[in-house]
């Protein structure tokens, strides 16, 4: 089937087994192409946006993704998940002469609203400037992680330790600094692509390396130098020349390696232990199209994901079963168009219910059933409205369909989305979506930061630092300072947000490109579009290069 998307106005394509899944989860067909589904998901996650606010239930001062100025009331965490309040206080009755979309931000405007989706205090500790986090220990500001310990400024870094300014490093990796897409991987900086290494700094594509600096595409080395081979000793004697705690010496390193990583070719995809897969970083997966996902099988349009299982268009989750568009349906089955909606069952167009089955239209629900528009039915009776109002919102097409992204809290600038498909203010604001205006910063020097880590006292603490690239003000954590010693690196000169950014850019965007292999001509479809200006090889090419 060829639809045109509404949004975009391009074609796009439904296979006979894209239709196979739609019809066994009783929805339609999308109206938007995948590009723009990705997009609307994105739009309601904002993970690294935090304001400082009073909780709406407790009075007290709270750390929250939501800003001052959204219309519904904001808990701290403990407060939400307690006994104080109940959803069902706000139920209300379904006006079948009206659409259902601005019926349900009605009832979505005035019911509270969890803080941040954190297990601070519960199963997390120490971890209050955390998003999208659960099961952690001593971390700040780390978005989309869980199972992670001491770390900080990272994002979508599970089961790890003392990780810092990191991106999808995941399973196992210890002493970790400024890497991208790695597993088992042990003290190490400045990595990227790598598995089973460690002691490794300055790498790209390496895979059970030990003792390597500025390396690529090597296989089971150790003690190599810009992949030239070293006797132990001249190994570690070459290396004295490179002083890592000097912020000068790390930083022409970095572009010394770039411009050397430049000729070698690049595998086409990273794609581990996979069967009938597309996509791009992908581990033991099997008929699967996504992004950075673990562990999944027979599901399509699937990004971050762990242990998805016949599931569509999901972004950030682990363990969903029969989704269908939706932002993290932690362990959830047949949870359809819903945000937020963790360890349900036959759950559609819901917000932020947790433990709760067969709900429809509902928001901030806690191990509830057979609710509609927060409102508690019998079994008979909830069947018999959900039907009527499915039939009302196929009339009106507003059935199949998460939840428009003028509906969102978030200031598109402000979400994910503005990462992946930025936009101009004047594009945001002619589709009708939020924009915030970051505040005028005056270009004030900051100050004179001693080149070498040796030279950074627990004084530092105490003093306002200048990012050299937004010019706004952040400090140092006695935590990250005790970090940066014990790798022997040099404090940072850009804030947290700037490096995140910096990291941002050099990870190949979720989209895949048809083009040649660079060595045979093969046809691949990579994340590297055909003018990208590295060489791309198909699987075979690329084994065979790296021996």
């Amino acid at each position: 089937m060829k639809k045109i998307c509404t949004v975009s106005k391009k074609e796009f394509e439904i296979t006979d087994a894209d239709l196979e899944f739609y019809k066994k989860i009783n929805v339609p067909p999308p109206t938007l192409c995948p590009t723009e589904r990705r997009r609307r998901r994105l739009a309601w996650r904002n993970e690294r946006n935090l304001y400082r606010r009073k909780c709406d239930g407790t009075g007290q001062s709270i750390v929250s993704v939501f800003p001052p100025e959204v219309p519904f009331p904001v808990f701290k965490n403990t407060h939400w998940w307690g006994d104080a309040w109940d959803g069902l206080d706000f139920g209300r009755d379904f006006d079948f002469s009206r659409d259902f979309f601005p019926q349900f931000f009605e009832l979505y405007s005035v019911v509270p609203q969890i803080a941040t989706m954190n297990d601070h205090s519960v199963k997390s500790e120490n971890c209050e400037f955390c998003q999208d986090f659960s099961n952690g220990k001593n971390c700040f500001l780390v978005s989309g992680s869980w199972f992670i310990r001491d770390s900080m400024y990272s994002d979508n870094c599970n089961h790890c330790t003392d990780v810092v300014d990191c991106t999808s490093v995941n399973l196992k990796c210890e002493l970790v600094y400024e890497s991208l897409n790695c597993q088992h991987v042990y003290s190490s900086a400045f990595l990227e692509n790598c598995e089973n290494c460690s002691d490794c700094w300055f790498g790209l594509e390496l895979k059970g390396c030990k003792n390597c600096f500025g390396c690529v595409n090597l296989r089971q080395k150790e003690f190599h130098i810009f992949n030239e081979p070293h006797t132990r000793e001249e190994y570690f004697e070459k290396l004295k020349k490179f002083d890592s705690g000097s912020h000068a010496q790390v930083e022409n390193m970095k572009q010394y390696f770039s411009q050397f990583s430049q000729k070698f070719p690049r595998k086409f995809a990273q794609l581990l232990h996979c069967e009938n897969c597309t996509g791009d970083q992908l581990f033991h997966c099997k008929d699967f199209n996504g992004f950075e996902s673990f562990n999944s099988q027979d599901s399509k349009f699937i990004d971050r994901v762990d242990s998805s299982l016949w599931s569509y268009d999901i972004i950030q989750t682990g363990k969903p079963s029969w989704c269908c568009d939706c932002v993290t349906p932690d362990g959830s089955w047949m949870v359809v168009f819903s945000n937020w909606c963790w360890n349900c069952k036959n759950l559609a167009c819901c917000d932020n219910c947790h433990s709760c089955e067969d709900c429809f239209g509902c928001v901030g629900l806690k191990r509830k059933k057979f609710c509609i528009f927060n409102q508690q039915f019998s079994e008979s009776e909830y069947h018999e409205l959900r039907e009527k109002i499915i039939s009302k919102m196929t009339e009106t097409g507003e059935w199949g369909e998460l939840f428009p992204i003028k509906f969102s809290p978030f200031p598109y600038n402000e979400t994910q989305a503005f990462e992946h498909f930025p936009l101009s203010k004047s594009d945001v604001s002619s589709r009708g979506w939020k924009w915030r205006d970051d505040p005028e910063i005056s270009k004030t020097a900051g100050q004179e930061i001693p080149d070498h880590i040796s030279k950074i006292d627990d004084d530092w603490l105490k003093k306002i630092l200048v990012c050299e690239i937004s010019h706004k003000k952040f400090k140092l954590e006695k935590q990250e300072l005790n970090f940066y010693r014990k790798m022997k690196l040099p404090i940072p000169r850009i804030c947290p947000r700037a490096r995140h950014e910096n990291r941002r850019k050099k990870l190949p965007l979720w989209k895949l490109f048809s083009r040649k292999c660079d060595a045979c001509a093969a046809e691949i479809s990579s994340p590297f579009s055909p003018d990208s200006p590295e060489r791309i090889f198909c699987e075979k090419c690329y084994l065979d290069f790296v021996g």
